[in-house]
């Protein structure tokens, strides 16, 4: 494994209306890991990008709302998008 790169701050809305917030870092390009600093909550999540869109690393044991994927995975892409 690589050395983790910081690439953002993302924030997302989880369906109960609380906001988490933290950053987003990378090893190899291809897995991305967000982690929730707000107080209060251990939320974090690895994403993976595919030709269908993001999806949560860990297949069938998924634990995150795909919305809350989404609006991370979303994050990113405009990231990379600009930091190309």
């Amino acid at each position: 494994m690589g050395v983790k790169k910081h690439l953002l701050d993302a924030q997302a809305k989880l369906p109960e209306g609380r906001i988490v917030s933290g950053p987003v870092t990378t090893s190899d390009d291809k897995t991305y890991h967000f982690k929730n600093q707000a107080p209060g909550s251990d939320f974090y999540l690895y994403l993976i990008r595919d030709d269908n869109g993001w999806y949560e690393s860990g297949g069938n044991e998924a634990e995150h709302p795909q919305e809350v994927v989404d609006q991370i995975g979303a994050q990113i892409d405009d990231f990379l998008s600009k930091n190309a």
